[in-house]
């Protein structure tokens, strides 16, 4: 049977609200829905790597941006000239940060993120997320220590085993693919464990059941995973 060649037709897995899988995280969620509904902020997440923080950030920014101005930006990467433009923006917009971690011992950030809690008032609707809560954060300036606390903060977890499972079927789903509980669970037997590197394996598999015109069954998925491995260790 002749291989088809596979058009780029899968669903690119932007984060969404819709597809983050919440888990344990169920509270961060619906606080990041609100204030992309247009809730007064600000709300700060935190967690350890991979918990789903950047995603939500993403995810309210996207929701956001089609209702009016809002920003995404990451304080371990902002140039100066960003944080510029972000103090004209009208006071109602959204605005993410991510990695509030950096801020540790960076007087001139300390600032900048304190010029922009004022610009944004009285709404602030920003959606911080870092490591750690604000209570741990190395920030020097009480004021801004007393800002970032000023709204909900919300502690969130990494995605049990069963919840990558369940998050794996949803985000396959959404592709119009069929991975049942054997798939699933094999997937997670033998792929990475992080969740956004198998969130990419689906990606991938995506586009291999377009090429291969195949379920997503166990052997299948074993042959895939064997001749990937196959060709990174040639």
């Amino acid at each position: 049977m002749t291989r088809q060649l596979p058009l780029d037709l899968s669903v690119r897995d932007h984060p969404s609200f819709e597809n983050f899988w919440a888990g344990e995280n169920g509270t961060a969620l619906e606080a990041a829905r609100t204030i992309a509904a247009g809730r007064a902020g600000p709300l700060y997440l935190f967690g350890p790597e991979a918990c789903g923080k950047t995603h939500l950030l993403a995810a309210v920014a996207r929701e956001a941006q089609g209702n009016g101005p809002c920003a995404f930006l990451s304080l371990a990467h902002a140039h100066p000239a960003i944080w510029e433009g972000l103090v004209d923006l009208p006071q109602d917009s959204v605005v993410c940060v991510d990695d509030m971690d950096a801020l540790a011992d960076h007087a001139d950030g300390e600032r900048r993120l304190f010029v922009l809690f004022e610009a944004l008032a009285p709404y602030r609707r920003i959606v911080l997320a870092g490591r750690s809560n604000p209570g741990g954060l190395a920030v020097s300036r009480d004021d801004l220590r007393t800002r970032l606390a000023s709204g909900p903060i919300v502690a969130m977890q990494r995605l049990s085993d069963e919840a990558k499972a369940q998050a794996l079927r949803h985000r396959a789903s959404l592709r119009g693919l069929s991975l049942n509980d054997a798939a699933s669970a094999y997937l997670l037997a033998h792929g990475p464990r992080d969740p956004r590197a198998l969130f990419q394996l689906l990606e991938a598999l995506d586009r291999e059941t377009l090429a291969d015109g195949r379920r997503l069954t166990v052997p299948y998925l074993r042959a895939v995973l064997a001749r990937d491995q196959g060709d990174s260790g040639s």
